[in-house]
C-alpha cells in the first residue's frame, strides 16, 4: 500500500500524544533542556570556583634549605607569604625529605645550592632544587609559590649583583617578554561557549530521540501493541512514517529548546562567575547563527532519530532496544568531543556525519559562518537521512520483521537478507555467460 499522509497524521498525532503521557520522554525532551544550562553550568563555574578557593586556602608546609648559606634574604621573602609555612630544617636527607612529602608531612622542600666551581658559572651564582608530588593539590598548589618566591627572589638578586658590578638592567635582562590578548571579552567568551555548547547540543539531541525511538519500537513490541497497530487499515509506510517524524519531532525539540536556553541562560549565568574570577568575558552568540544551529538540529534529529528506530526495531523488549542503540548513542558523541573551533573548518570535514554538525555548531558560535562548508554539511546530514530512510524502507518489506518473529540482530539482518539478496540478485543464470 502506498503512503497516505492523512493516515500519517493521523498516527503522527497519536504517537505525539502517547509519547506526552511518558515521563521519561516529557523529562528529557522537555524539563532537562530548559533546566540544564542555568544549574549545569551554575554547577560547573560554582564547583571549579570552589574548589580553587579551596586550594587557594590551603596552608603550604614548605622546609628550605640554604646550602649555601648566603641567601637570607629568600628566607624573609618566604615569611612575608601569608599561605606559607616555613618548616625549620631538620638537616633530613632527600629520601626521608621524599617520604614526607608523600606521607603529606610536608608538601614541598626547596633547596638553594651553590654551583660548582670551574662550570663557567659567575662567582655567587647558585642553583635549586625543588621536590613536591605533582599528583596531591597542596603539594602542586606548593609548587607554585615556591616559583613564584623564587622568581621574585631571582629577579632581586640579579639587580643587586647587576648594580655591584655596574651593568643597567637592560644589559643583564638580555630582552624583555611583554605579553597583550587582542582577543576581546566577547571572543573569549565565544571560545569558551564553542567548545562546551555543540558537545551539549548533540547530547540534548540524541537525549531526545533515544527514549521515543525505543519505546515507539521495542517498546510497543513488549506491550503487545505493535501488532494492533500494523492490523489496521492504514498502509505499514504510513504508520512507520509517522512513527519517524514523531521521534524526529521530539528530538528536535529537545534540540531547539536546548538551543533557545543556551542563548537565554549563557550570559546571565556565565558572565557574573567569570567576572568573580577576574575575567570581563562576554558570552553572547551571533543572532545569524542561529537559524544555522537550528537548521543543523534538525537535520541531525531526523538522522539520529532514523538510526535509532532502525536498531532498536530488532528489540523485543525496551531494555534489549536500550541495549541495541547504546553504542549508536554514544558513537554520536565522540566527535563532538574532539571538535576543536580555532582550527579551519575543512571540505572532508564538512562530510563527515555528526562531526560536520558539531563543527558546524562550533563555528556558528564564534561567528565564522563559511557557505561552503556550511552548504556541503547540510547536504550530507541530508544524504545520511535519505540513505537511513531508505535502509529502513528495506528492511521493513521483510513480514517476519514487522511481525516481530525475526530475532537476529541488525547486523545479522543485513547480512543474511539485504547483502545475500544483492548477491543473488548479481548472480548469473544458468547457462548464462558473465
Amino acid at each position: 500500500m502506498s503512503l497516505n499522509w492523512r493516515d500519517v497524521a493521523t498516527f503522527y498525532t497519536h504517537e505525539i500524544r502517547a509519547a506526552l503521557r511518558e515521563r521519561t520522554i516529557v523529562l528529557n525532551t522537555f524539563l532537562i533542556p530548559i533546566f540544564m544550562y542555568p544549574l549545569l553550568l551554575w554547577a560547573m563555574f560554582t564547583g571549579i570556583t570552589f574548589v580553587v578557593g579551596q586550594t587557594e586556602g590551603v596552608v603550604s608546609q614548605i622546609m628550605a634549605r640554604d646550602s649555601t648559606g648566603r641567601h637570607q634574604a629568600f628566607y624573609d621573602l618566604l615569611a612575608k607569604q601569608e599561605k606559607v609555612k616555613t618548616i625549620r630544617d631538620s638537616g633530613a636527607s632527600v629520601d626521608d625529605i621524599i617520604g614526607d612529602i608523600e606521607a603529606e608531612g610536608l608538601d614541598a622542600f626547596v633547596e638553594l645550592q651553590p654551583v660548582p666551581a670551574g662550570s663557567g658559572s659567575p662567582p655567587g651564582n647558585f642553583s635549586v632544587r625543588l621536590i613536591y608530588d605533582q599528583s596531591k593539590d597542596g603539594s602542586e598548589k606548593a609548587r607554585e609559590r615556591l616559583e613564584e618566591a623564587l622568581q621574585l627572589y631571582r629577579a632581586s638578586w640579579l639587580e643587586d649583583e647587576a648594580a655591584r658590578l655596574g651593568v643597567s638592567g637592560p644589559e643583564w635582562q638580555q630582552f624583555l617578554v611583554e605579553r597583550k590578548n587582542v582577543a576581546s571579552g566577547r571572543q573569549m567568551g565565544q571560545l569558551i561557549l564553542s567548545r562546551m555548547l555543540p558537545l551539549f547540543l548533540i547530547i540534548m539531541v540524541a537525549i531526545g530521540c533515544f527514549y521515543p525511538a525505543v519505546d515507539s519500537t521495542a517498546g510497543e513490541r513488549e506491550r503487545s501493541t505493535w501488532e494492533t497497530s500494523m492490523s489496521t487499515a492504514a498502509s505499514r509506510q504510513s504508520i512507520i512514517t509517522a512513527k519517524y517524524l514523531c521521534v524526529a519531532t521530539l528530538g528536535s525539540v529537545a534540540g531547539l529548546i536546548n538551543l533557545l536556553a543556551m542563548l537565554l541562560s549563557a550570559r546571565a549565568v556565565l558572565a557574573p562567575l567569570t567576572r568573580q574570577a577576574g575575567e570581563q568575558f562576554e558570552f553572547q552568540i551571533p543572532l545569524a547563527a542561529v537559524p544555522v544551529m537550528a537548521i543543523g538540529t534538525v537535520l541531525l534529529a531526523l538522522f539520529v532519530a532514523a538510526v535509532m528506530m532502525l536498531l532498536a526495531s530488532f528489540a523485543r523488549s525496551f531494555r534489549e532496544g536500550q541495549a541495541m542503540i547504546t553504542p549508536f548513542y554514544m558513537a554520536v558523541l565522540l566527535p563532538a568531543i574532539f571538535v576543536r573551533p580555532d582550527q579551519p573548518f575543512t571540505v572532508v570535514q564538512s562530510l563527515i556525519p555528526i562531526l560536520n554538525v558539531a563543527k558546524l555548531f562550533a563555528r556558528a558560535i564564534t561567528g565564522e559562518v563559511e557557505w561552503l562548508t556550511t552548504g556541503l554539511t547540510l547536504l550530507s546530514e541530508g544524504v545520511c537521512v535519505l540513505l537511513a530512510l531508505r535502509l529502513a524502507a528495506s528492511v521493513t518489506r521483510f513480514e517476519d520483521f514487522m511481525i516481530g518473529s525475526y530475532s537476529g540482530s541488525f547486523g545479522k539482518f543485513v547480512k543474511e537478507r539485504l547483502l545475500a539478496r544483492g548477491r543473488r540478485s548479481t548472480a548469473p543464470a544458468v547457462g548464462e555467460k558473465r
